[in-house]
Formats: structure tokens, sequence, C-alpha cells
């Protein structure tokens, strides 16, 4: 059912937020309405290109990194990433010596400014994990093309079986009574369900084109524990300018919708967006919400070296640290900024006490980008919400 409070989203500038080096301080990045009570923390810095996160039951961060977007030939060379990090000295960070256990490398990690010739700095590889109850994990990893895939790991790190590979699987989650899991399909616009007995799969939903026409690509998605329906970050593709052209996103089309997992029907949740990239939800069921970038911004043209250290610094397609955190309370009620000004950030996960983990720092790691007091580098970090 549509909630009529969350039809709209607010889109204030907010106070900048500069994220870079180890453990910095997150500036500003509260809410007005409460601006001490809100802590944003770095607790994992630096990463290539961090996507999904999970929480294990002993305590441990289970984090996917897309890489570096190196798109090498050899796979000995791939820079993906699936990773179980400990906080073994209880300091409130995982980023000290002995803190992370490699389960997985050399997974792919591809650039769509490569592949796709989009202009914007875009990387790919794995990207979204879950945890179920019995301790079982699910990565899914888009290798471009015909590798894309959806694995089963065991709690203890042993690869299982494949349950997918079609199209790339941007977003997972699980059905209430843990018999099912759920993808999005980012390249094929739909929702996808598949069984975890037999792997059985059966599409719910494609969604239709948003209000300017473009693609709806949808991202991130969330289970309602209270009803088991599905929320889906539609992020918002390509569309036509007017002029024979292509606008990357249009701002304030992007979306959240609400889907019945039987029937396939769809309600708007929350709408107004712009590069709505994930969604969670609580078990009070309020709702969280990320957001990209606030608006498109200069691309690539031509040949373009990523790795080059002394190149000019530019966005590349998406605004950078522009990105934010919003709470849509499930009592209704205004949104709320939860963190601001952050750079490209793209996953979302609830920690069973509440705590929120956030990806950023998306695109080749190490460029250099405009920041807001001057050029920076990318940087992947996850970092931790509390106090909201």
């Amino acid at each position: 059912m549509t909630n009529p409070h969350r039809m709209s989203a607010v889109t204030p500038l907010g106070i900048m937020l500069l994220l870079g080096g180890l453990l910095a301080a997150c500036d500003g990045a509260s809410s007005s309405a409460e601006p001490d009570t809100i802590e944003v923390k770095v607790i994992v810095t630096p990463l290539a290109n961090p996507r999904g996160v999970a929480v294990t039951a002993d305590g441990g961060l289970l984090i996917a990194e897309a890489g570096t977007g190196d798109d090498a030939v050899d796979t000995v060379l791939h820079t993906g990433r699936f990773s179980k990090f400990f906080d073994r000295n209880n300091d409130g960070d995982y980023v000290d010596p002995g803190e992370v256990d490699p389960w997985f490398e050399h997974l792919p990690s591809y650039n769509a400014i490569n592949i796709f010739a989009t202009g914007r700095d875009e990387v790919s590889g794995p990207s979204d994990v879950l945890v179920l109850d019995d301790g079982r994990v699910f990565l899914s990893v888009d290798g471009g093309f015909e590798a894309m895939s959806l694995f089963e790991i065991s709690s203890q790190g042993s690869m299982g079986r494949n349950l997918s590979q079609r199209s790339n699987m941007t977003g997972i989650g699980v059905d209430r009574l843990q018999r099912r899991l759920y993808v999005t399909e980012s390249t094929l616009n739909r929702l996808t369900e598949i069984e975890l007995d037999d792997a059985a799969q059966r599409v719910i939903v494609v969604f239709a084109p948003l209000d300017s026409g473009q693609q709806a690509v949808p991202a991130g998605l969330a289970v309602d524990p209270s009803t088991g329906e599905i929320l889906v970050a539609l992020f918002s593709g390509v569309a036509a300018d007017g002029d024979g052209g292509f606008l990357p996103f249009v701002p304030g089309d992007a979306k959240v919708v609400r889907v019945d997992p039987e029937t396939g029907t769809t309600t708007d949740e929350i709408t107004g967006l712009t590069t709505a990239v994930d969604v969670a939800v609580d078990g009070a069921g309020n709702i969280f919400v990320v957001e990209m970038a606030a608006e498109p911004a200069e691309l690539f043209v031509g040949t373009v070296d990523l790795f080059d250290p002394e190149a000019d610094p530019r966005h590349g397609g998406y605004l950078r640290f522009s990105g934010k955190v919003t709470l849509y309370p499930a009592g209704g009620g205004p949104p709320k900024i939860l963190a601001d000004g952050l750079d490209s950030p793209t996953n979302i996960t609830v920690g069973p006490d509440g705590a929120l983990y956030v990806s950023v720092g998306q695109g080749t790691p190490g460029r250099p980008i405009p920041g807001p007091a001057g050029p920076v580098t990318i940087v992947g970090q996850v970092l931790r919400i509390t106090g909201y």
C-alpha cells in the first residue's frame, strides 16, 4: 500500500561531507533536526568499490568489493574481492592488521566506460551479499555479459552451487520463510524469484519505463518483514533529451516501489528521488533510502586513462559528494536526512542492532575527483550510522 507521507523526498543541499583518508572525520553528516545524536563513522577503509555488506552471527562483516574496474583478460589479475572483517581489538573499526580474512579474490571487475562507452566511471563486479539465519551466504557477481552469477557459500567460506547466470543481479533479498531469494536484474528491468531447493526461477515483474521514458533500472531491494512485500529502488536509466541526445538520468524521476511477490502488483512507495540505488527496511517498518548523486555531471569523452594519478579532477558522470541517506519513518512524518554530501554511496544494510552500514566511493580507486574543499581521490569505504 502506498504511504502518502512517502510520496516525495526532501532534497536540501546539506553540509558537504568529505570522506577521505584512514578513519577521516565525518563533518556535519547528520540530520539538522538532531545534529548531536547521529554519528557517521568510517569503519572500513580503503576498499576497492565496496558494495553489499552483511553482518554475520559472530559479529563479522562480509563485504563485496567490485574491484578497480581493470577489465583484465587474465583472471589472475581480476580485482573483485569478497572478504570477512572482524573487529578483533574491539575499537569500533575494522582497519587494524589481522582484521580481514579474504574469502575469495580475483573475482571479475570491469568499468562501464570501457565496455559500454557510457562516459561514466562506473565499476561493476561482486555486487550484493546476503546471509540467511542458518549461516548460508549468497553473493551476486556481475562479470559482464555472460559472466553473471549468484553463488551460494557456506558459513565457513566454501564456494557452493551457482544458482543463476541471468543478467546482472544488483540486489538480493530473501522471503520471510527463507525458502526463496529475490533478485533485481538491472539490465533487464525486472525482479526475479529463485527457489532455494531447486533453483527454479520465476519473473515477478518487469518494471515499466519511468516518467521521462527512461529505463527503470532496478537496483537494491529489501523485504518488508511485516508484510513480506519487496521494496525496490528504481535508479533511473538514460532518457531522451528531446534534441536527439540522451540524459544519463533525470533528477526526481527515481523512486522506490513496493511489489507484491505473488502477483507482481507494483505501487509507488517513495517518489521524487534521484539515483535511488539501494533501500533497506527495519523491523519497525522504517525505510532507509540511498541516493548516489543529486544530479548529472561531466562525462568522459573519448579515450581516457582512469588510472592516471596526475589527471585533472573530473566527476565522471555523477556529481561527486552529493549522495545521501534518508530515513522515511514507519509512522509517518517528514523524511529525515541521516547523512548528506556522501561520495557516490551505493549500498545500505541494517544491522541486528539497528546500525546502518553504507558503502561509498563508487568509481576507479585513486582517480582524482573534485572534492568539497578541492581535489581529492576516490576512496572506497564502509560507514556506520548510529544514533538516529
